[in-house]
């Protein structure tokens, strides 16, 4: 009998892990669904969520040998890049990935259900047996609602991937886990985030803007590196963190905002595409959101999934979309804006109906992590309750037999590899002694308790961040993986992300082809898994 695999979530790593799939188990179906107010026939820019629909352009990659050119993420990820760049147009790189999951190879068995989201699943015998989907759109008033007059549609599978940055599967079928830095030592936290009932705090989200007339030419080495052009002619540009702490126009849009829940970052930003004077730019934060909340949930046959344990001083995703967005017209932004070099003639790119184009989907950082086990969940478990602890990441090994992961060389599915890059939790953690800090300063401030080396080597990957113990048949490479927050920190990175999507695909088309759960895979199992990587492109060594 021909069986199914479903994958939630078209990130990268989802996109990653339908076309494994596919590709080694060719008998399989692979359903694809995509959470995003995209169009329904898939026109336009649908598939790669943050990296695309939500605007983000510009890959973080942690460089092996910066001048050669060469990562530790390969597989997926080296595909993609080396097509497109490190830095490209959103369309072009969203056309890219449906030509990959198109191929005639795949005889058209992969299924792409383009805007739609899960409203319930099937579960027996502590399997996922289906999902249930609605379609979703984006109402005139910003907010991603339920298309109540389109059908409904159940798909049923055998192994079911979440790829999602809400972990909404993952939380659907038996969850295990925490959120935000819930397992982060509790004298790091604040009061209401420790103990039992304490509600954590989730890292900084991000709503990408675009912006034309930008001058890169003014490039200045303490303000602004206008990048390289990619190999198929991008341009970057990073800096900003000079008049972030010290222009006066910047320091009252944030000293007056922040507090609201929305601040002026140091710039990272890249053209819309060669010679392009448009710019996607990663600049805006917004503060306290919980990615797992959806106004569609407030009502209804999913309001059971709301989290009943979100913050009071937090937004829903579609609330804080929305506000953001708002603030891009705030009569302050735009003389802030003009203060960063290279800005001073910069404009807002605005759509039909005069408003600033911004992501079809808020950048969030972190949401939600897999536990071993749920009775165990507490403040201070980062280093014994996830497969990946807080040290596997701040203390990596230079080979296989050194460093704190050196204990997952057996389950190795990949390396991970990017700086320990914790954004703010709140407003509060852009100061210290009342001046502003950016970069490692957060991350210094946030994880005083750590003495964090300039570590220069990956970490391995083990089999069991993406299996989960609460689920026979779910696998996890998106947000919900099974990492501690502050490896997430590390690993939430899309080069990184593609490590686990790929790992994730190769292990269901394992499963359906030999018939076993993916949370019963023996050694021997782990072992073929390895080599089907590897064979695949996969950089599974130091």
């Amino acid at each position: 009998m021909a069986k199914t695999i479903v994958v939630y979530g078209a990130t990268m790593a989802g996109v990653a892990a339908a076309a494994k799939a596919a590709k080694n188990a060719p008998s399989a179906t692979i359903h694809l669904i995509v959470p995003d107010p995209v169009d329904y026939n898939g026109n336009g820019c649908c598939l790669g969520a943050i990296g695309t629909v939500g605007g983000q352009n510009f890959f973080d990659i942690g460089w092996k040998d910066v001048l050669a050119r060469t990562y530790y993420t390969n597989g997926s990820f080296k595909w993609w890049c080396g097509q497109m760049g490190q830095h490209y147009n959103v369309d072009a790189m969203s056309d890219l990935l449906k030509r990959d999951l198109t191929k005639a190879e795949y005889g058209g068995r992969i299924k792409i259900h383009y805007a739609y989201d899960i409203t319930g699943i099937g579960w027996e015998s502590s399997h996922i047996t289906e999902v249930r989907l609605k379609r979703i759109f984006r109402d005139t008033d910003g907010t991603v609602k339920w298309d109540e007059k389109a059908d409904t549609l159940t798909i049923a599978g055998d192994v079911f991937i979440d790829a999602s940055e809400s972990g909404r599967l993952t939380r659907m079928s038996n969850f295990g886990g925490t959120v935000g830095r819930y397992d982060w030592p509790a004298s790091l936290l604040d009061s209401d985030e420790r103990g039992s009932n304490g509600k954590a705090r989730q890292q900084v989200a991000t709503l990408m803007f675009k912006v034309k007339n930008f001058d890169r030419f003014k490039a200045d080495d303490d303000e602004l590196t206008a990048g390289d052009k990619d190999n198929n002619g991008v341009y970057s540009a990073t800096g900003g963190t000079r008049a972030y702490k010290t222009n006066t126009k910047i320091l009252n849009f944030n000293n007056t905002h922040g507090p609201e829940g929305f601040a002026l970052k140091p710039f990272n930003m890249a053209q819309d595409g060669p010679g392009s004077d448009e710019w996607w730019v990663n600049m805006l934060l917004v503060f306290n959101v919980d990615g797992r909340a959806y106004n569609r949930d407030l009502t209804g046959d999913t309001s059971y999934l709301f989290p009943s344990d979100m913050r009071s001083d937090y937004k829903t995703v579609d609330d804080a979309w929305v506000a953001a967005r708002k603030v891009l017209d705030y009569p302050d932004f735009l003389p802030a804006l003009r203060s960063f070099l290279g800005f001073e003639g910069a404009d807002l790119v605005r759509d039909k109906n005069g408003d600033p184009v911004v992501g079809n989907s808020l950048y969030l950082r972190e949401t939600i992590h897999s536990a071993f086990s749920s009775s165990d969940r507490a403040n201070g478990t980062e280093d014994t309750n996830y497969a990946l602890s807080a040290k596997d990441f701040w203390n990596p090994g230079a080979t296989k037999n050194t460093g704190n992961d050196s204990r997952h060389y057996a389950k190795r599915m990949g390396l991970n590899y990017y700086g320990l890059d914790i954004n703010a939790y709140k407003f509060e953690d852009l100061k210290q002694n009342g001046q502003y800090i950016w970069g490692h300063e957060v991350t210094e401030a946030a994880r005083s308790d750590i003495k964090f080396p300039e570590h220069v080597s990956p970490t391995y990957i083990t089999y069991s961040a993406i299996a989960t113990n609460f689920v026979y048949n779910l696998l996890i490479p998106g947000y919900a993986a099974g990492i501690a927050s502050l490896g997430w920190a590390e690993a939430r990175t899309i080069p990184n992300q593609c490590v686990l999507g790929d790992a994730a695909g190769v292990a269901a088309a394992y499963a359906v082809n030999n018939n076993i759960d993916p949370l019963n895979f023996g050694s021997a199992d782990i072992t073929a898994v390895q080599n089907i990587l590897k064979n695949s492109g996969a950089l599974l060594e130091k």
